[in-house]
């Protein structure tokens, strides 16, 4: 019961001085006017042997005045707005604003992984299960391949994510492949975020080398540096690949160096992608922040309701009494 009453408070507490208003007109403000106009009446003592005018005035009850003032007193306490503030409830905020970049490029169409799917096809197997295992973190998506575009916003909704992972499709914005230009995209959509205390982590995965970025990755790296992004890569594909088809690990090396991440290589089965998606996740623990959330419910309308019903309650007994005299 203590603890109830001492999660009761009043919005406007002033107003309780209020409750003086009666006793300052009864003691303070004069009730006896002097009269000095004189009106001659020659019928007056008819008049007051027939309004009674003689007969003492009427004092009020101990149980009247009791009821005014409680009645004053409860539209006193209802001006005051009393409020009942909530015990807190605490909510998990996500800590973490990660964002995946992810290769679309036409080389993601070869079907050279164990099982006879396409590399974007295990990809986006393992990308899912990734995802679907980051409950606290707000993930973004950024895909490239001749050009580099957002795909989704960093946020916490990882249906609409899951989505659009399923959208992807090899040479979508193109066949070549642009690193360097990708992740100063993720860079950007990372500032972007209203989250200024949340830690940045971009993921990047792609199957080549760079081959038609504007921005070189060194410096796109080197910039994601500057404004905190973590980077870990994950080189993809056949490691026998040549030319253009062939990932530059040492490039991969170098931006997860530079940006205090990780580099990872993935063999061409799904497998090998899963354990590197799980690699990753083991070593990104969940961080949330705890806030406890208070609401202030009104309570005012409760001392209001009882005056009103006490004012009701004393009008229907003066009409049964007038109507029983």
């Amino acid at each position: 019961m203590s603890e109830l009453l001492s999660r009761i408070d009043f919005a406007w507490p002033w107003a309780g001085l209020l409750i003086f208003l009666p006793l300052i007109g009864r003691y303070f403000l004069s009730q006896d006017r002097e009269v000095n106009e004189q009106v001659r009446v020659p019928f007056l003592p008819e008049l007051i042997d027939e309004l009674k005018l003689n007969s003492q005035p009427v004092r009020t009850s101990k149980l009247s005045s009791l009821l005014f003032w409680l009645v004053w007193i409860l539209l006193v306490a209802a001006l005051s707005r009393p409020e009942y503030l909530t015990p807190p409830q605490h909510i998990q905020k996500p800590m973490r604003d990660l964002v995946l970049i992810l290769d679309v490029s036409g080389s993601m169409a070869k079907n050279d992984v164990q099982g006879g799917v396409t590399r974007l096809q295990a990809v986006q197997d393992s990308v899912r299960k990734f995802v679907a295992g980051r409950k606290t973190d707000r993930i973004g998506l950024v895909i490239f391949a001749s050009q580099a575009w957002p795909f989704a916003p960093v946020s916490e909704d990882k249906q609409a994510l899951q989505t659009r992972i399923d959208q992807l499709s090899p040479g979508m914005i193109g066949q070549q492949t642009a690193i360097g230009d990708a992740l100063g995209v993720a860079v950007k959509l990372l500032d972007s975020t209203t989250h200024t205390d949340a830690s940045k982590l971009a993921i990047l995965l792609t199957d080549g080398n760079d081959t038609a970025s504007q921005l070189a990755p060194a410096l796109a790296a080197q910039l994601a540096a500057d404004h905190h992004v973590q980077v870990h890569t994950i080189a993809f594909g056949d490691p026998n690949s040549t030319g253009d088809d062939k990932v530059d690990l040492a490039l991969m090396q170098n931006i997860a160096e530079i940006t205090g991440g990780k580099a990872w290589t993935a063999a061409n089965t799904g497998a090998a992608l899963d354990s590197v998606w799980q690699a990753i996740d083991a070593i990104t623990p969940v961080q949330v922040k705890s806030i406890g959330w208070s609401w202030h419910l009104p309570l005012f309308q409760w001392p209001l309701l009882l005056a009103l019903g006490l004012l009701i309650l004393l009008a229907v007994g003066r009409v049964i009494r007038e109507k029983t005299a």
